[in-house]
């Protein structure tokens, strides 16, 4: 597993766990993007820069 698909995972876990911990509004927004960009990380497994 290489560092990205490490931190995506990490990131996916918060998500999940922000989601069960706190009850609001806002956080359920922070949970849902922080559960994407860790879905999205995980399945990619890289960052590239965007082409100027």
């Amino acid at each position: 597993m290489n560092k990205v698909r490490s931190i995506g995972l990490i990131i996916l876990v918060i998500g999940v766990v922000l989601q069960f911990t706190l009850e609001n509004d806002l956080t359920d927004f922070i949970s849902g993007l922080f559960i994407g960009c860790g879905f999205g990380l995980l399945i990619v497994g890289k960052i590239n820069k965007p082409a100027i």
